[in-house]
C-alpha cells in the first residue's frame, strides 16, 4: 500500500523510531502476550553478543537478567523461549550504548551456515528464485514470529516478511532491519552482477538517523507504507529465476527437504500460539487501514474460518476485538490532542470521518470532538 503525503506526516509523528526505540527496560510487560512455552531459535541473540563483544561490550549481565546461559547459546539449533528473546534483546540493545543500527549489523552475519539444513537446502536450489520460494516454505524454522511469502508480479519478484506473533513495535523494527540487511547481502553476492538495486518498503516512518541505511548500497528504501506491519522487497523477476545457486543439486535438495519437512511437522505440533495477543497486536499497529479477518487469516497461512475458530477458543471473536482496539486508539489520540478529527479517523481506516463520528458517538454517548475537549479540561 502506498499512503499519501498527509498520511505520511502523521504516521511519522505517531511512530517515529525515536519515540518507540528501547530505553531504560522500556516496558518489558509488554511481552505478556507471547505464550511463555513458545521456543523461538537463539541464534540471533548468538550473533548479536558476536557483534557487541566484538567492540569491548560486556554482554554477561543482560544474560545474567534474562535467565540465559552462555552454553544454551553455542549450538546452531538452540531455541529459547520467546518472551526471554525479547527481554535479552532489550536488555542487549541498552547495554549497546545507543547504536541505532544493530539489527542491520547482525543482519550482515547472517548466512546459511547459521540455519542448519536449511541453509545447505538454499544453496543446492537451481534459481535464486528457488531458495526463496523455499526459504519462504520452511520460514517456521528460520524465525516462526515471522512469516515469509513471496509472489512474482508482473515483471517483479516480492518478498514480503510479516510478523504472525504478538511483538512490541521496536522488536519488530529491529527484526524488520535485520531481514532487509540478510537480504541486501543475499543480493549482493548472488545478484550484484545482474541486478543494480531494489525497492524496499517498510510500514514505519522514516527514523531520524534514516542515513544508517545508506550501507546498503543496493536498496532503494520507501518508508512511511502504513497498512499492516511489513518489509517488502520487489526486485527484478527475471534476474531472480535466471541466476542460478553456487551448488545447485537436485537429489540433494531432495534429499535435504525430506528432512526439513520432518523439522517443520514437528515444529508445528509444538506450536502454541496466542492469536488473541497476535491479532490485538496487528490491529493496533495498522496504520491508514483496517485490516479483515480474511487479510490476517492469509499472513498466518490459513482460513479465516479456522482463525475465527482460535479466537472462539479464547472467548473472544474478531469483531469485538477489532471494535476495542479502534476505540482505545482512538481515544488515545483524542487524549493526546496532537490530530484533528479527520485525522483519527484517516489514521483508523475510515473512509468517511462521519462513519468514524457516528461509531464513537454510538459508544461513548458523545462526538469525539466533545471527549477530546472534555479529557483536555480534566
Amino acid at each position: 500500500m502506498i499512503c499519501n503525503s498527509h498520511f505520511s506526516a502523521l504516521n511519522y509523528h505517531l511512530l517515529s523510531s525515536d519515540a518507540f526505540f528501547v530505553g531504560s527496560h522500556r516496558n518489558h510487560q509488554q511481552t505478556q502476550g507471547m505464550s511463555k512455552t513458545q521456543k523461538v531459535p537463539a541464534r540471533y541473540v548468538a550473533l548479536l553478543i558476536q557483534h557487541l563483544e566484538e567492540q569491548g561490550i560486556d554482554c554477561s549481565q543482560p544474560l545474567v537478567e534474562a535467565g540465559i546461559s552462555p552454553e544454551s547459546l553455542r549450538h546452531i539449533d538452540s531455541l529459547l523461549p520467546s518472551d526471554q528473546v525479547i527481554l535479552v534483546t532489550r536488555l542487549l540493545t541498552e547495554a549497546s550504548q545507543g547504536q541505532r543500527d544493530l539489527g542491520l549489523r547482525v543482519g550482515a552475519k547472517v548466512s546459511a551456515a547459521q540455519l542448519g539444513d536449511l541453509g545447505l537446502a538454499l544453496l543446492t536450489c537451481p534459481t535464486a528464485k528457488d531458495a526463496l520460494d523455499l526459504c519462504a516454505r520452511y520460514h517456521a524454522l528460520v524465525t516462526p514470529e515471522f512469516s515469509m511469502r513471496t509472489r512474482t508480479v508482473g515483471t517483479r519478484y516480492e518478498v514480503c516478511w510479516q510478523p504472525i506473533q504478538a511483538l512490541p513495535y521496536d522488536v519488530i523494527t529491529l527484526a524488520f532491519d535485520l531481514m532487509l540487511m540478510s537480504f541486501h547481502t543475499w543480493a549482493q553476492n548472488l545478484l550484484r552482477e545482474h541486478m543494480a538495486s531494489f525497492d524496499v518498503y517498510l510500514f514505519s516512518a522514516a527514523p531520524t538517523d534514516r542515513q544508517r541505511y545508506g550501507s546498503l548500497k543496493m536498496a532503494r528504501c520507501h518508508f512511511g507504507q502504513g497498512g499492516l506491519p511489513a518489509l517488502r522487497i520487489l526486485v527484478d523477476a527475471k534476474v531472480v529465476a535466471c541466476t542460478p545457486m553456487p551448488l545447485a543439486d537436485a537429489k540433494h535438495l531432495a534429499d535435504i527437504t525430506r528432512r526439513l519437512d520432518v523439522q517443520l511437522l514437528h515444529h508445528l505440533r509444538q506450536e502454541k500460539r496466542d492469536w488473541k495477543a497476535w491479532i490485538t497486536m496487528m490491529l493496533t499497529e495498522a496504520q491508514g487501514h483496517h485490516p479483515t479477518l480474511d487479510e490476517l487469516a492469509k499472513i498466518a497461512n490459513t482460513s479465516a474460518s479456522t482463525l475465527a475458530r482460535h479466537l472462539a477458543a479464547q472467548g473472544a471473536s474478531y469483531r469485538d476485538l477489532a471494535s476495542e482496539v479502534q476505540h482505545e486508539r482512538a481515544c488515545k489520540w483524542l487524549r493526546e490532542g496532537h490530530l484533528q478529527v479527520n485525522d483519527v479517523a484517516n489514521l483508523l481506516g475510515y473512509t468517511n470521518s462521519a462513519n468514524f463520528i457516528r461509531a464513537f458517538k454510538t459508544r461513548t454517548g458523545m462526538s469525539p470532538g466533545q471527549y477530546a475537549r472534555k479529557q483536555a479540561s480534566e
